[in-house]
């Protein structure tokens, strides 16, 4: 699972700079964008959201049941987001939950208030930082405390360069 986080967040990384420069958006520049930069705006929005999702449902639940919390599929994603804070993957459990419905407002939601639109968008940039911070600590957490051999993501500004290329 750690493979494909960081097969995602090489993708996701990429397509966070690719918005340098665009962002953060006013309601006005909502109304005036490019085709092309709306077309940037929702790959990154979509990775974002993808990559919330996998390591929410994937890669979370992954860490609790090797670290032998008896985590079975159907526990909430709540649950799962108080295990990781409890363990230190997750620095902040309502900022995880605030990142859930803002992915989940990207899902199911189809907005037409220019100024929400806006605001959702630039909250999904600046909390993009917290899921590449939130790889970082589970690298850690699995090396310090699961014994896990790993190889970090490339959430740095050298991984980031190399990952660019793929």
């Amino acid at each position: 699972n750690l493979a494909v986080a960081c097969r995602l967040t090489s993708h996701f990384v990429r397509s966070k700079r690719d918005l340098t420069g665009l962002l953060p958006l006013t309601a006005k520049a909502v109304t005036n964008i490019a085709t092309y930069d709306i077309d940037r705006i929702d790959l990154f929005l979509s990775r974002f959201a993808k990559l919330q999702d996998f390591l929410t449902t994937k890669l979370f639940r992954s860490l609790a049941r090797a670290a032998l919390e008896g985590v079975d599929q159907d526990v909430s994603v709540f649950d799962t987001l108080t295990r990781m804070e409890k363990f230190g993957v997750i620095s902040s459990l309502e900022e995880w939950v605030t990142l859930r419905q803002l992915r989940n407002s990207f899902s199911h939601e189809y907005l037409v208030n220019e100024k929400e639109i806006a605001d959702n968008i630039n909250r999904a940039y600046a909390g993009a930082e917290v899921l590449l911070a939130t790889l970082v600590q589970v690298h850690r957490f699995g090396v310090a405390h699961l014994g896990l051999d790993l190889l970090p993501c490339p959430v740095g500004d050298e991984e980031r360069e190399k990952g660019t290329e793929s």
